[in-house]
């Protein structure tokens, strides 16, 4: 497979500037790093006074309350589990709307509000206004996720849901501002329990196949304990997942536009794990697609892509199924990106309180061969996570400065904590870590800003999914958080003094329209590059802006693009404008 090494060829590409001001995206002791370029000019090095956010969700016209069984005891597992988003373009006016997945109740309870998913259409300013039953989406039932992928590339984002208690759901864009249940004609209707999904070309054949996380076979009528609850810590709380019979992950092969079982024929039929995580990247750069999957209190697995239409389970290969000292976490959300500007990219993962959310930093063995350490505490970001329980995540670039910083939504499942003398709440505080940058082959290191002294960031609730997007076109990334039992809040970005930027709007020839695969390596007019890749999945149960920021420090020239599309092509531009959108056809 076709690798960055060297110079790319420079063919002709189809660029489209939108003219608007404007998520998805190691190293070693002896690497030679970059120098450190890209300071945005926001003060001294370690002051992030100028990042703030503005809560708008009421001025916003988002007013769908969450639903996940009873709101009080939550005393079933699929109650603590919550729901995501995502974000996309269903009607093609040029700014992106937001679906909100929802969950129900058990018989015998009573919901508090509609418990249904909801569309809500940008009116672009900023406002937004509830269309879902002119969509053809008010359908009812239990689910948790969402994911958005131009399915049969017609220019029209479909929705994949999944759901618990019943089928999951594919929803085909009729391009009329409407959507259409396609589950029975294109497949993928896994019977779940499913939590997470992602879309990739996981055979290199054009097309998107899907792979679907499933969590608990939990069966109400037959809870685990025989319905009584289980200690933790003292407290009486919920059982699970342990004791809980784990459900099987599912991979469905793209045949002619039907998705169609698939697991043991591309060799991704591990153990069944309690998944509730996944994220596609390409972690070793050899030009295929991996996939990365977060599971709940067992270790995690890593899907290496041998780019013959067949994976290798190789977490433990290279440290990436536990944490430093060889136990499995509880891992919740999960994201990737290239944290230190070398090329290569890590992967950050949430998980349980009194435990640490864990940065694996990719770096390269003396004798070549690609390796991951547990870096959390060297890089200043295990003990500031380590009483949040935390789920939705992102590794974005808050201020544009050139180094990307990570966000967290964080909620605990037990809402018995408030009574106890543990050092936890119920409903928590989200986090924002941001970094530090770096200077040759030093580790980059993040701070973990006070929630009472960053705007916008001062509210305690019990979140879940996580959506990176920017509702805008200013450059920045909003954030829509996605709360139990609530509201969602929803953050615009008001960063002071934030870096210069550029984005770009991949879209792939042939079947796989998103460019779900692609890597893109941004150079700016200091000569620093960064990388991103187009991904799927990510955060927690929720799909962000499928659009690629990059933020530039002060480099405010043109920048060159090279991009490896996914089919293995390989194409360079130069002289982009920055400080906007950028249409990339392949």
């Amino acid at each position: 497979m076709m690798r960055f090494s060297g110079p790319l060829a420079t063919v002709m590409l189809a660029v489209t500037a939108l003219t608007v001001g404007g998520c998805g995206d190691g190293d070693g002791e002896g690497d030679s790093g970059p120098s450190g370029a890209g300071s945005a000019p926001s003060g001294a090095a370690g002051d992030f006074s100028h990042v703030g956010f503005t809560d708008i969700t009421s001025a916003a016209g988002i007013v769908h309350a969450n639903v996940s069984g009873e709101a009080e005891k939550k005393m079933a597992i699929p109650e603590n589990i919550g729901q995501g988003a995502a974000a996309l373009d269903y009607d093609g006016d040029g700014d992106l709307d937001l679906f909100l997945a929802n969950g129900d109740v058990f018989d015998g309870q009573e919901p508090q509000t509609d418990p249904r998913c909801a569309l809500y259409r940008n009116d672009g300013d900023m406002t937004f206004t509830d269309v879902t039953e002119a969509a053809g989406l008010a359908f009812s039932g239990w689910c948790h996720g969402a994911n958005v992928v131009d399915f049969d590339a017609d220019g029209h984002p479909d929705i994949y849901v999944t759901c618990y208690l019943r089928n999951n759901l594919f929803f085909r864009n009729t391009g009329k501002g409407t959507f259409q249940d396609h589950s029975e004609q294109w497949g993928g209707d896994d019977p779940g329990p499913s939590t997470a999904s992602a879309f990739l070309d996981a055979d290199g054949d054009g097309d998107l196949d899907l792979y679907v996380g499933n969590y608990v076979e939990f069966d109400p009528a037959s809870p685990p304990n025989q319905g009584q609850p289980c200690e933790w810590k003292g407290l009486s709380v919920s059982c699970g997942p342990n004791g809980t019979p784990k459900a099987e992950d599912r991979f469905y092969e793209n045949v002619d536009g039907r998705l169609t079982e698939a697991t043991a024929k591309f060799g991704l039929s591990a153990p069944p794990a309690y998944t509730l995580g996944i994220v596609t990247c390409d972690f070793d750069n050899d030009g295929d697609v991996d996939l990365y999957v977060a599971n709940d209190s067992v270790a995690n697995y890593l899907f290496e892509n041998l780019g013959d239409g067949k994976f290798k389970e190789a977490a433990a290969r290279y440290a990436l199924d536990m944490q430093e000292d060889g136990r499995p976490q509880a891992g919740m959300g999960i994201d990737a990106g290239d944290v230190d500007n070398d090329g290569r990219f890590e992967f950050f993962v949430t998980n349980f309180s009194h435990d640490y959310n864990t940065l694996y930093r990719n770096a390269v063995t003396p004798s070549g061969r690609t390796h991951f350490s547990d870096s959390s505490y060297a890089m200043d970001l295990g003990e500031a996570s380590f009483n949040y329980l935390s789920w939705g995540t992102r590794i974005i670039d808050i201020d544009n400065d050139g180094w990307q910083d990570i966000i967290v939504a964080s909620g605990h499942v037990y809402p018995q904590v408030d009574n106890s003398s543990l050092d936890t709440k119920y409903a928590q505080y989200n986090q924002i870590f941001m970094n530090h940058g770096k200077t040759g082959n030093a580790l980059v290191r993040f701070s973990a800003l006070d929630n009472d002294e960053t705007a916008g960031w001062d509210k305690q609730a019990v979140s879940r999914g996580l959506v990176s997007v920017d509702l805008d076109d200013d450059g920045d990334q909003d954030i829509l958080f996605l709360e139990m039992d609530a509201k969602p809040t929803l953050l615009r970005n008001d960063t002071k003094g934030a870096g210069h930027w550029v984005g770009f709007q991949v879209v792939g020839g042939g079947k796989n329209r998103d460019a779900i695969g692609a890597r893109l390596e941004v150079v700016d007019s200091a000569g620093q590059s960064r990388w991103r890749d187009r991904a799927n999945g990510a955060s927690f149960l929720s799909s962000c802006d499928p659009r690629v920021v990059v933020g530039l420090g002060s480099a405010s020239g043109p920048v060159t693009l090279k991009i490896r599309w996914p089919s293995g092509k390989v194409q360079e531009i130069s002289d982009l404008a920055t400080g906007r959108y950028h249409v990339i056809s392949e």
